[in-house]
């Protein structure tokens, strides 16, 4: 089965869906890196090893080399290839369950990862007896930590649990057989996936490319000063909102537009947020704007909302404030960080800016939006597959499938180390 809407496609895929066609290619700025001669292609385009070859590779016990991204992964041995996915905790998806299902993010994750195994539409677990008749140990059991109201234990589900955290930590739950995907520290049992990646992760991939490739990095008509669009009242936020609006008018997009209210300074832009269509709407707003302030609403750890993808799509300049790993996704030099600890740094930036057309126009036109190219997409972008292949190198999509027992476990622990050994 199959669910369509404004893009987002989700459903079954072959096991040789997860590789290129040897006729494609990657987009262009991009490098397919898979190995050709036995060392790696970087600065080389060359087509990666058909579908056909690399099943038979396995199949006839031979381990694909260590080098290619796009392996063959083996599965447990008594792993099936009619794995479901459960979700328990929601209840507001019962009667629009076609619409819905694709915007969760969570049930897109799983489906990217386990292409080759997950079959059929995702069921609400409702009761144990729904468990005990419906899962088997070969199924996956999804819980969002902001709807949880999920009466079955993850030690009752004869399958793995799947916590998936947005904006802020997710709650504890315990047991054996349980992964954390979201804001919390990369561990043995969890991988940290920013909310913006995994909402980012919704979208059409021609969106996805937008942020990408720097060829395709969207720009705004670069008509008005400034837009802020948020419903959700921060004493820090509508601090900034007053600072900004002493350099030149504003524009407000949502209920909230500073403590001053002075609306000499404030023009109102209200509109509704699009908020389960990939959150998208907003993009469509800031592409009149040359700066949009898109603050996070709290400082957490991990916590990365969708607000800033969305002025990058509107080819907007984000003023953006919230956790450090932001910069360890996006190039800094592509937005205004707003410490709101110190904001006189980004209030004078943004005046040098305005009165220096040339210098907003290389930091519009000429910073990449990601901090390291391909290697930034491999970390926190690569889920699973986009249309014409492996999403960068299937990096992130293989490490989920480690971490869970579905490809080398050492894969997962050797990242860890690295991961370890950089914070030190």
């Amino acid at each position: 089965p199959s669910y369509a809407s404004d893009g987002i496609i989700l459903m079954r895929k072959s096991a040789a869906s997860m590789f290129l066609d040897p006729s494609t290619r990657y987009p262009r700025g991009f490098i397919n890196p898979v190995v050709s001669g036995g060392g790696p292609a970087y600065g080389v385009e060359v087509p990666p090893e058909s579908p056909v070859s690399a099943e038979r590779r396995r199949l006839k016990g031979k381990r694909p080399s260590e080098q290619l991204a796009t392996e063959a992964v083996q599965p447990p041995l008594n792993a099936s290839f009619g794995m479901k996915l459960f979700v328990c905790g929601t209840t507001f998806i019962e009667d629009d369950r076609e619409t819905m299902f694709p915007y969760l993010y969570g049930v897109r994750v799983m489906a990217d990862a386990y292409p080759d195994f997950i079959t059929g539409t995702p069921e609400i677990l409702s009761s144990t007896e729904h468990v005990s008749q419906h899962a088997s140990p070969d199924d996956f059991m999804i819980i969002f930590w902001q709807m949880y109201n999920c009466e079955i234990q993850p030690d009752d589900f004869p399958g793995k649990t799947v916590v998936f955290s947005g904006e802020s930590p997710p709650i504890d739950v315990l047991g054996k057989r349980v992964y954390y995907m979201g804001p919390n520290p990369d561990d043995i049992k969890s991988i940290m996936t920013p909310y913006v990646t995994m909402r980012l992760n919704l979208l059409p991939y021609s969106q996805k490319l937008k942020i990408f490739d720097p060829i395709l990095k969207p720009k705004n008509s670069k008509k008005n000063f400034l837009i802020y669009a948020a419903s959700h009242c921060v004493d820090f936020r509508e601090d900034a909102f007053d600072a900004l609006s002493e350099i030149d008018v504003v524009h407000r997009g949502g209920e909230c537009w500073g403590n001053r209210h002075d609306p000499k300074r404030v023009i109102d832009q209200s509109h509704e947020v699009d908020r389960w269509h990939g959150s998208n709407g907003n993009h469509l707003l800031y592409s009149n704007y040359r700066f949009s302030l898109v603050m996070e609403n709290t400082y957490v750890p991990g916590y990365i909302s969708e607000k800033i993808m969305n002025a990058y799509l509107g080819g907007s300049i984000p003023i953006w404030f919230g956790t450090k790993e932001i910069f360890a996704i996006f190039n800094p030099k592509s937005f205004i960080y707003y410490d709101v600890a110190n904001p006189q740094i980004a209030l004078d930036q943004i005046r040098y800016l305005e009165s220096h057309p040339e210098a907003y126009e290389q930091m519009l036109n000429e910073e990449p939006i990601l901090m390291d190219g391909h290697r930034s997409i491999d970390r926190w972008f690569s889920f699973g597959i986009a249309p014409d292949g492996v999403v960068g190198r299937g990096w992130l999509q293989r490490r989920i499938r480690s971490m869970m027992g579905y490809d080398s476990p050492m894969y997962h622990k050797q990242l860890l180390r690295n991961v370890h050994q950089n914070s030190t």
